[in-house]
């Protein structure tokens, strides 16, 4: 038990600066939570004097906030000023795992989304980029040829039956025009304030290169959607749109919402994927 204890408190030092500097004023305190021995308490102040330490923790963060700054950018500028000390508090809270870029980053956008519920985050945008980013990550590491073969398996969306978003397509919702705010991201100069406006985003990668579509005010509203950032409609009929688009499967009964879709998917024009 000692040396597991020993061996945690070794990598709580490499990833905390701050518990380096708590164990260089008083050893005693600062690993009074782990179990160890005199001896491993002596060795562990001493290894926070080394001089390589500093490296290691520089190291250490670099490696982790390389994937964040990489895969969430639209979500980090969209925090400002406030994203440093909220990725600190993700350290500190230890949460870590098999350090792959997907899996930080997803659990980074757990940890976020608990402070955006709890009104820890400034950002209006924070939210819907996240989830965006978050959606788009999610789709361009799946394993696309395998989600063909499956829809390839399935009978084509019956108009008049229930049908639900391909699997290599996501649904995010927006509360603000994600024209606007995703193009105003992209060109790193979002605006402090955008006039709320509900709308729906789909992603798919179904073709290869990632596409971004707005459903039009009909179809939102028909549909319902899932955890996983799919979305059902009680029938094919009332998303045309999609099904002509080929981001449709057929599917169980799922929401009963009326609607009818007379209006034109628009593209986004000026966003561009970085």
């Amino acid at each position: 038990m000692s040396l597991e204890s020993f061996q945690r408190a070794l990598c709580d030092l490499v990833a905390s600066p701050d518990l380096c500097l708590a164990v260089r004023e008083d050893s005693g305190a600062a690993l009074a939570a782990y179990t160890l021995t005199a001896r491993e308490r002596e060795r562990l102040a001493a290894v926070v004097w080394q001089r390589g330490m500093s490296t290691n923790c520089t190291l250490y963060r670099s490696n982790r906030i390389t994937p964040v700054y990489t895969l969430l950018p639209f979500t980090c500028r969209a925090l400002g000023g406030q994203f440093q000390p909220l990725i600190e508090a993700f350290w500190r809270a230890r949460v870590f795992g098999d350090g792959q870029f997907l899996s930080e980053v997803d659990r980074f956008g757990m940890f976020l989304r608990r402070r955006i519920a709890e009104g820890g985050v400034a950002s209006p945008f924070a939210g819907e980029l996240l989830a965006f980013e978050l959606a788009r990550n999610e789709l361009a590491f799946l394993p696309r040829k395998a989600a063909l073969e499956r829809v390839a398996a399935l009978p084509a969306p019956d108009p008049a039956a229930p049908c639900a978003l391909h699997p290599l397509a996501r649904a995010v919702a927006f509360s603000h025009d994600p024209v606007a705010l995703l193009d105003a991201a992209a060109a790193g100069a979002l605006p402090p304030a955008l006039p709320e406006r509900a709308a729906l985003v789909v992603l798919s990668v179904v073709t290869g290169a990632l596409t971004v579509l707005q459903i039009p005010e009909p179809a939102r509203l028909a549909c319902r959607l899932t955890a996983e950032g799919g979305a059902l409609w009680p029938l094919a009929s009332l998303a045309p749109d999609l099904a002509r688009a080929g981001l449709l499967v057929a599917a169980a009964a799922g929401g009963t919402a009326p609607g009818i879709c007379g209006e034109s998917m628009l593209e986004f024009t000026n966003f561009r994927a970085p």
